[in-house]
């Protein structure tokens, strides 16, 4: 479950705040949106051809046409997690195996162009349930994801291409059974400078008559992925777990990690206690590390000048 939303379904062309559903898709792909304009070309906008390529996104993405996916990205693409082409194009190919109902949504908040350059922010979503049952409990997980991301588009061989994406802030939920029906979050920085504390706060809105056992970890973001250790314990009664962690001194992207069980227990036969699992959870939020530039002098304040 690492790196798993890529491509989202967009908003309708005129209307950046409504989101595009099926029988809206299915209209511009009757009066022909998606078919290459004829004699007409010098009436679209750069900016609209860029709209124009992350609709195709649209298309491909939520018809899980993995070829057609692929043509929209440049082949020197490389995000700011340091994935290449190749690799990221793999991730996508595990996501719709193991979320294989996965759909996408998208609001475009701005685009800007520069000549042959582009920049698209937009806002993300993506919702699926997984492909198989969970090993504790006989219920399929429903996944949620939610971002913000910054994609760059280069004009190659008269197409709009993705040549890099940011994203800015993302979060991640995985739930199962009754952990489906209660609140959490997980509080991270977006940000952090690199080699630098911060804290990661588990929130859940306890059940009554339930006992929930919660980790908190961070994993830094590389490929092959690096499993954060979990060390489990009982969530206080406020129902806030919280670590300080330290962020790397490498330069890399990171997620603070969460994972819960949500367990009940029950007399039989009037003196047996036995404690069943009815929830399981997992969260992802993203740490963006700002990296260390040992070039750049830290100015003195005038009390360091006066100690000195």
């Amino acid at each position: 479950m690492k790196k798993l939303f890529i491509l989202l379904t967009i908003t309708l062309l005129f209307c950046p705040k409504s989101f595009a559903g099926e029988e809206n898709i299915a209209l511009l792909t009757k009066k022909g949106f998606f078919e290459a304009p004829k004699q007409q070309s010098n009436l679209v906008s750069p900016r609209d051809e860029v709209r124009r390529s992350l609709f195709m996104h649209l298309k491909y993405a939520n018809t899980y046409n993995y070829e057609g996916l692929k043509s929209l990205y440049a082949d020197n693409y490389s995000n700011a997690d340091g994935l290449g082409k190749s690799t990221y194009f793999d991730l996508i190919k595990k996501t719709w195996e193991s979320y294989p109902d996965i759909k996408y949504r998208i609001t475009i908040q701005n685009i800007e162009v520069d000549g042959n350059r582009a920049i698209a922010q937009v806002g993300e979503s993506a919702y699926a349930s997984t492909n198989s049952k969970s090993g504790v409990i006989d219920d399929r997980g429903c996944l949620q994801s939610i971002s913000t991301s910054v994609y760059h588009f280069e004009k190659i061989n008269n197409e709009w291409l993705i040549i890099s994406d940011y994203i800015v802030s993302e979060k991640t939920f995985l739930r199962y059974g009754s952990a489906k029906d209660i609140n959490v979050d997980l509080d991270a920085p977006f940000q952090m400078p690199a080699d630098t504390q911060y804290s990661a706060t588990l929130k859940i809105q306890v059940p009554k008559d339930n006992l929930i056992i919660a980790s908190v970890g961070k994993e830094n973001i590389t490929f092959p992925q690096t499993i954060a250790e979990e060390v489990f314990r009982k969530l206080p009664e406020d129902g806030m777990l919280e670590r300080v962690f330290k962020s790397n001194d490498k330069n890399i992207n990171e997620y603070a990690v969460a994972s819960y069980g949500i367990t009940k227990a029950e007399i039989k036969n009037g003196t047996e206690i036995k404690i069943y699992v009815t929830g399981l959870g997992f969260i992802m939020s993203r740490v963006n590390v700002i990296p260390k530039n040992e070039y750049v002098k830290v100015a003195k304040n005038e009390n360091d000048k006066k100690a000195e």
